[in-house]
């Protein structure tokens, strides 16, 4: 049987008793958690967009079709709204 018993601040003893003799106790000190208030925010992105359509790597110019997905296309270095995943890989495990 173990019982904790706290003995101070911050500290804890593990007591353990078998029958009516302690056989071993360990005292754990816990580390006190200090808070702290929030930094300062920081500057705004490079363009300050308030939409997607405003960033400057994506294009929208062939319109988003409904479940569009935004895909990285290398050779025009731009994200481009698409429903056809043509070169992903997609790994689901084994079942």
């Amino acid at each position: 049987m173990t019982d904790y018993i706290v003995v101070a601040t911050n500290t804890i003893q593990s007591v353990t008793d078998y029958t009516t003799n302690i056989v071993s106790y360990i005292t754990k000190v816990r580390e006190p958690i200090i808070s702290s208030t929030q930094g300062p925010q920081g500057p705004p992105g490079i363009s300050a967009a308030t939409s997607v359509g405003t960033l400057l790597d994506v294009d929208l110019t062939a319109g988003v079709p409904d479940g569009a997905l935004l895909i990285y296309g290398s050779s025009e270095q731009k994200w481009k709204a698409s429903r056809i995943l043509e070169k992903q890989a997609l790994e689901c495990g084994q079942y």
